[in-house]
């Protein structure tokens, strides 16, 4: 979606920062001395469990069956076209850490992978130019989920490579193992596109010390009536963020403070404004349009209802009654900005970040405040509404590949189990599968904190079948021209948060434009409800 990320290197952690996300660099330290091979087990082990939970008796044959699912490259047939496969790798030291996957890949299939080493920014540009003309330059396609209907027409579906070249029942079943949320994203008119390859999720970023602190929680229930806790609406949220916005010398958990402390912290420049603010929307229950579908769940018609162009409108003003609370350096500010606020003790509050930005938090947090506040400590909860922006980058095979066959094993393994083990342990960025997410080791007390409670919120809210709903039925993921749209929507949205434009005038040239955007780029016709 943000075609133009900036890649940052953040203290000594040397990041490569996706889509919109941080890697999650101290998971790849912690858990790394462990090698992934023989994490499998271990991950497989739990998910096992789940289904044999009310049957103790049951547990050893659901693992069986569960061993029997999960995808190897044991499992790759022998490949008769050895025809090298071309691909894209994002750039950045942590990524490195994930080139022997595909070396495996080729000593287990005899396939040479050459792997074009690209910076986020330019993925999409230098992708969508191939596919669009069919030259077949890059074999398995590295797709960011706002793009997935864009490039559909480029792609082969993978149920039908896996019905071709292997099972489609063993396909859907190694594939249930990713989170239903994430797949909704992968998926076309009901086929799958893609694979995903690791996840950006978000989440609100709180400082438990804080919201914990008898002194915090008195103070805020004589103020405003009720109990001090992670909000769950705006209205709540905006009483939060006024409560802590406070002047060097007010006291905070009952000590001075030595410098400011805004209330809040956003990101609300124009580059991922349309994250933000699409949180906030989906919490509402709103959505930019609604997708109208046939039975057969093929997309038939947009509409800006009125109800949804109402929300968008109070989405935009409860966002900017907030930034009263924050610095003004939001305004211009990325995940970057906000990891830092956070994390030098400038805020206590952060309504939406992508996920993998928790654990570098953390570590931050740990080197900047908690030498002068040993209880300094930071907790990730869901969303208000629990709807937080998703998406993942995921693999996916060109339909003008010379080698479908190697491109749909290439896919399957770099979602499967060992590789993804791999991305969470060593790359630090996010699995989306449940079984790597059920690894016991996340819980053991060296990884708990930040690790374990991070997978706990990932393992909640990924399997929240009403948020996959959500998702499902979101324009982002249901478009053609989405990717073009997103890229309008920063930019409108931001002049919204700014000021530039009212709140109501923000929403009709969103409105206006994205008419406009859907009838030039898209299939689809949209229409506005008066």
């Amino acid at each position: 979606m943000k075609r133009f990320l900036i890649l940052l290197l953040v203290v000594a952690l040397a990041i490569t920062f996706s889509f919109v996300g941080c890697a999650q660099q101290p998971a790849a330290e912690e858990p790394a001395a462990e090698e992934p091979a023989a994490e499998e087990p271990a991950a497989e082990e739990p998910a096992a469990e789940e289904p044999a939970a009310e049957e103790p008796a049951a547990e050893e044959p659901a693992e069986e069956v569960v061993e029997g699912k999960a995808f190897s490259l044991a499992d790759i047939p022998e490949i008769e076209n050895k025809t090298p496969l071309n691909t894209i790798l994002e750039t950045g030291s942590t990524f490195d850490l994930t080139l022997p996957y595909f070396e495996k890949f080729t000593e287990a299939t005899g396939v040479p992978v050459n792997i074009e080493r690209i910076a986020t920014p330019v993925v999409y540009s230098k992708e969508n130019v191939e596919l669009v003309a069919g030259t077949g330059v890059y074999d398995v396609v590295y797709v960011e989920t706002a793009w997935t209907d864009e490039w559909a027409p480029y792609m082969v579906p993978l149920e039908d490579l896996a019905a071709q070249y292997g099972s489609a029942e063993e396909f859907a079943a190694d594939a249930s193992f990713h989170s239903p949320v994430i797949m909704a994203t992968c998926r076309t008119d009901g086929a799958t596109m893609t694979l995903p390859f690791y996840t950006y999720h978000c989440g609100m970023f709180l400082r438990d010390d804080i919201y914990e602190d008898p002194t915090e929680q008195a103070n805020f229930l004589e103020e405003y009536g009720y109990e001090l806790a992670p909000p769950v609406d705006n209205e709540q949220m905006t009483d939060q963020a006024e409560f802590f916005d406070r002047k060097a010398g007010e006291e905070l958990k009952g000590v001075p403070l030595e410098k400011d402390m805004n209330g809040i912290t956003m990101q609300a420049s124009a580059y991922q404004a349309n994250d933000e603010f699409s949180t906030y929307l989906w919490g509402n229950g709103g959505d930019y349009c609604e997708v109208v579908k046939d039975d057969s769940g093929a997309v038939t018609e947009y509409i800006i209802t009125k109800e949804y162009t109402d929300l968008m409108v109070q989405t935009m003003e409860e966002y900017v009654g907030r930034v009263q609370y924050a610095s003004p350096g939001v305004l211009t500010a990325n995940f970057d900005f906000v990891v830092a606020a956070v994390s030098q003790g400038d805020t206590p509050l952060v309504g939406m970040m992508y996920s993998n930005c928790f654990a570098w938090a953390v570590d931050e947090l740990n080197k900047n405040v908690v030498p002068n506040d040993p209880d300094a400590r930071l907790g990730i909860y869901p969303t208000i509404g629990e709807g937080p922006y998703t998406g993942a980058w995921s693999y996916g095979v060109a339909a003008a590949s010379d080698n479908q066959e190697a491109a749909y094993w290439l896919v399957r393994y770099l979602g499967s189990l060992e590789t993804q083990t791999s991305v969470m342990k060593d790359a630090g960025q996010l699995a989306t599968r449940s079984d790597v997410l059920a690894d016991p080791s996340w819980h053991s007390e060296e990884n708990e904190y930040p690790f374990g409670i991070l997978v706990d919120y990932l393992s909640y809210i990924l399997a929240n079948e009403d948020y996959a709903a959500i998702i499902d039925n979101a324009y982002y993921f249901n478009s053609a021209s989405a990717g073009k749209v997103t890229e309008m929507h920063m930019n409108t949205l931001s002049k919204g948060f700014s000021g530039e434009l009212s709140p109501q005038a923000c929403i009709d040239s969103l409105n206006q434009q994205m008419v406009d955007l859907v009838t030039r780029h898209d299939t689809i016709p949209i229409s506005v409800e008066e």
